[in-house]
Formats: C-alpha cells, structure tokens, sequence
C-alpha cells in the first residue's frame, strides 16, 4: 500500500500501566516524553521520535499475556551480546540467549517484560 511509510508505532495496553511503563524506563533505560492522563487515553508516551512507543491503560486487557508469541517487539541494538549481559544482572526473564539469526548476517535474542510480552534485539554479536 502505497500511503503507509516505514515508520512504526507501538502500543501496550495494561490493566497496570504504571507498573509496566516503570519497567521499560527502568530496566529498558527508555526515556519519558510525557504522559497522558486524558479521560479517554492514559499512559507514558516514550522518547522514540519519529516512531511511537506507548504504554497505556485499556479497561479491556486483564492480567497478564496470554499468547506472548503471537506478537514480538523487536529492537535494533548495536550488540545483542552486550544488551543480554545487561539484562541478564538485571535479573530479567530470558526467553532466548544470544543467537545467530537463521538467515544469517545478524543476532538476536528475547526477553519477556512483567506482563509477558516478549521483546527481541536484533544486531551484531
């Protein structure tokens, strides 16, 4: 489709997304570019110009995920060794280690957040 470009945009929605969006700004280091406490539309809008990272409250989303393989978030990084060594002291739940990716040219690996969503990093060893 033509009118669609290449920039992305994420939403999670939560039933506590307080609690998850503390976690992506303490352990994922992202940065807060405002948060929204809107009638209609609350959460933390994150630092990632020109795409979109939100978490955010949605009265339909109950607990945890419960198909977290359905959809994965990736991210490019410039080591996948170095994010995994990172994670890792900062006892967060390791889905994959470090892997060559099965096309070849590039790593990956995945981790969990505290709802179960899962998060990939992509990039060089």
């Amino acid at each position: 489709m033509k009118l669609i470009n290449k920039d992305i945009s994420v939403c999670l929605w939560s039933p506590d997304y307080e609690k998850l969006a503390a976690w992506y700004e303490s352990i994922l280091g992202f940065k807060v570019q405002r948060r929204l406490t809107l009638p209609d539309d609350t959460g933390v809008d994150f630092d990632f110009a020109p795409t979109y990272f939100y978490v955010g409250k949605h009265n339909k989303v109950k607990g945890k995920n419960k198909d977290p393989y359905r959809i994965m978030i990736g991210f490019n990084v410039k080591s996948v060794t170095e994010v995994y060594k990172e994670l890792k002291a900062k006892k967060v739940t390791i889905i994959a280690k470090p892997f060559a990716g099965p096309p070849g040219g590039f790593w990956c690996m995945t981790i969990a957040d505290p709802e179960g969503n899962l998060i990939q990093f992509f990039g060089q060893q």
